[in-house]
């Protein structure tokens, strides 16, 4: 039987599995860096420059936006018929970044 891809890491804060999701993928992180240098950006905007189509895009947004790592002008409930522009919390990032870089570097106990 083939090994798990995906390790169970029982020891691993909300944080630290937050940032493990969002920066092992290459789309998200695309996202961000196209929000730190261009936003805010309305979804279509970040369409076009990231190499990702329209429903992923949503997808990542929604899951960036649920980590507190992409926040948007417009409340979920609120943007039938708005275009809503998205921006980047760098603390958020940078919480997460020290969460991960923590668990990684903290000795066995």
């Amino acid at each position: 039987m083939p090994r798990s891809t995906h390790p169970v890491a029982t020891d691993w804060s909300y944080e630290v599995e937050l940032a493990v999701a969002t920066f092992g993928n290459r789309t998200r992180n695309e996202i961000i860096r196209y929000l730190l240098e261009h936003g805010p950006e309305p979804r279509g905007e970040i369409v076009t420059h990231v190499d990702a189509s329209d429903a992923s895009v949503a997808k990542h947004l929604v899951l960036l936006e649920d980590a507190g790592i992409v926040s948007a002008d417009v409340e979920p409930g609120r943007r039938h018929g708005r275009a809503p522009r998205y921006s980047v919390n760098p603390d958020r990032i940078r919480v997460l970044l020290e969460a991960h870089l923590q668990y990684l570097t903290a000795p066995n106990l």
